[in-house]
């Protein structure tokens, strides 16, 4: 396998060569339009919930996992006070989460060892994108390599950037990338 200079990027047109599932650790932070940690909570716009509930639900049914279920890790949803838990907030920001009564969740298993449906998270986040207020977060995936991914929801459009690095030097290109992260990448 050729590998890229540290830090190059890939074409953002698809998550190419990741398959329907892989075997990765993921990592998730998110920056706008709150900070959280090992997943992103993605605003559904007001009005736009029937709509998003549907379009996951269906994508996921299309998409079952290896037992037969919904994925476990690909885009999951919350409605806030449902009783399931909530994501995982970075303790020095004190910023609640924007109002909205659905979020998408990005990788909602969380930063364990998955089947990462990674490419199935981000064709529903293309059809979502419409439905989701602007977002920033950003996603790396360890394997042999490190691979970091940036995600951003902007307008309704769905736009990310792969970076690909030799192995452990994706957090420090991140620190780069997202200055505010830097000390946060536990």
């Amino acid at each position: 396998m050729k590998r890229d200079p540290p830090g190059s990027k890939a074409p953002s047109a698809h998550l190419e060569g990741l398959g329907s599932s892989l075997m990765h650790t993921v990592r998730v932070w998110q920056v706008a339009p709150l900070h959280t940690r090992w997943t992103a909570m993605l605003p559904v716009r007001a009005g736009r919930e029937e709509e998003a509930r549907r379009l996951v639900a269906e994508a996921l049914a299309r998409n079952p996992d290896m037992g037969g279920g919904p994925p476990r890790n690909a885009i999951g949803l919350f409605e806030p006070g449902s009783g399931r838990r909530g994501p995982r907030f970075n303790l020095s920001d004190s910023a609640p989460l924007p109002p909205a009564s659905l979020y998408l969740e990005f990788m909602p298993a969380g930063a364990d060892m998955v089947y990462a449906q990674y490419a199935l998270a981000q064709r529903i986040l293309e059809s979502a994108a419409p439905l989701i207020e602007d977002a920033r977060w950003y996603a790396i995936l360890t394997q042999c390599e490190d691979i970091l991914d940036c995600w951003e929801l902007t307008a309704g459009r769905l736009r990310y950037e792969r970076h690909l690095t030799e192995e452990e030097q994706a957090r420090e290109l991140l620190q780069q990338l997202e200055p505010s992260l830097r000390g946060r990448l536990d």
